[in-house]
């Protein structure tokens, strides 16, 4: 029986992004099991994983914490588990695992490891300092790697020239997939979706309604987005915020200071995204980097169409005719984005029906679930 160990920072990345891989490939004769810190306290991954382990990371990867005593850990997990493959996902596990299992992958019978790249944290158009400390750590946990996934177009081209892995051995595969069925148009009945549309602030028909689906943080830059509604002309947009964050008040604070109260809806964290999407018109996202979007796949596979700029992992999802992109810091033109949408139906319409085309054939699932066993076949034929 073939075995693999799902690797996370947290537990709800295993709880949110890998569930639909591990029962795929339990269903299949796998064993299954999951480290993280926290994995063994949340009882919603105990019907999806044959066992859990704990983990205390540190949020520094080159704390002696994690070189040493953590790392320490992990190897004995590993090697007591005795696993096929180890799938690293999220930076700080993902490194500090490589480092781990460096020598342990070699030994014959050792496990491969797999490292998929939820959006390398350097970047085009970012700071030098940054770039250079976090390319250099990915440089350096590369030789530790048996195949590097990336999920987007610009991650792809940087990762096949880091060094000190094969670029035969890197890979893109475009995100962890969104559940066409759960999102598709018609799912969600007319009374749900209107009594969603006045939970965010848009009752009736008349108001074009946009979302942004983000947690309030440095990263997804609601301030620009901000920026741009109070440019916006047309009085029928409104703008829900979904989700939580540390910078919720901060964000609060330009909505009071831009005199848009009466124009943004903030509705807290929903688990209810396809009401929340179908009684949307629009998806907007501003972030500054992103791996593969999640929401903006979601709201494609409801036949919305995105509204952004033009960053990475925002792109290479929506392309050229799913929506509207313009670029990474302009607020004024996002603004002429959302007066076109919200003044042209058809091209609203017509933008939506690319993104669901875009979304089935793309980034369905099913899909995504295929691609990643065909490379776990080929990680076990590596080992023999």
């Amino acid at each position: 029986m073939p075995s693999a160990l799902f690797v996370t920072t947290v537990p709800i990345t295993l709880e949110a992004f890998l569930i639909p891989f591990a029962d795929s490939l339990r269903s299949q004769g796998w064993r299954v099991d999951a480290l993280a810190n926290g994995a063994t306290r949340e009882p919603r991954l105990a019907a999806h994983y044959d066992d859990r382990f704990d983990v205390a990371w540190s949020r520094n990867p080159l704390s002696p914490s994690n070189l040493l005593g953590t790392s320490s850990l992990v190897r004995r997990i590993v090697v007591a588990g005795g696993y096929d493959i180890v799938h690293v996902h999220t930076p700080i596990a993902a490194f500090v695992t490589r480092f781990a299992l460096r020598n342990v992958r070699r030994r014959r019978g050792g496990p491969a490891v797999i490292y998929t790249a939820h959006g390398f944290h350097f970047y085009r158009g970012q700071a030098a300092v940054p770039h250079a400390f976090f390319r250099t750590m990915e440089r350096v946990a590369a030789p530790w790697t048996d195949y590097l996934v990336t999920i987007n177009q610009q991650d792809f081209d940087a990762a096949r020239h880091l060094g000190g892995l094969e670029p035969g051995r890197v890979r893109y595969i475009p995100g962890i997939g969104v559940d066409i069925a759960r999102f598709a148009p018609g799912t969600v009945g007319a009374a749900d979706v209107a009594r969603t549309r006045a939970e965010l602030g848009a009752p009736g028909t008349g108001t074009f309604l946009v979302t942004m689906v983000a947690e309030f943080g440095a990263v997804k830059r609601h301030a620009l987005a901000l920026d741009a509604i109070s440019r916006v002309t047309d009085a029928r947009v409104h703008v829900a915020l979904v989700g939580d964050g540390p910078l919720e008040g901060t964000v609060r604070e330009k909505v009071v200071a831009l005199g848009l109260g009466d124009r943004v809806t903030f509705t807290g964290y929903r688990r209810d995204l396809p009401a929340v999407l179908a009684a949307s018109d629009a998806l907007l996202l501003t972030s500054e980097r992103e791996g593969l979007n999640r929401s903006v796949l979601e709201a494609m596979a409801s036949g919305r169409p995105v509204i952004g700029t033009d960053t990475r992992g925002i792109t290479d999802a929506v392309g050229s005719d799913a929506g509207w992109l313009v670029g990474h810091d302009d607020a004024p033109a996002l603004a002429r984005a959302i007066d076109e949408a919200a003044g042209d139906p058809g091209q609203v319409a017509r933008r939506g029906a690319a993104a669901l085309e875009r979304a089935r054939t793309e980034f369905a699932l099913d899909r995504i679930v295929i691609e990643y066993e065909e490379l776990y076949r080929e990680a076990l034929a590596s080992r023999l």
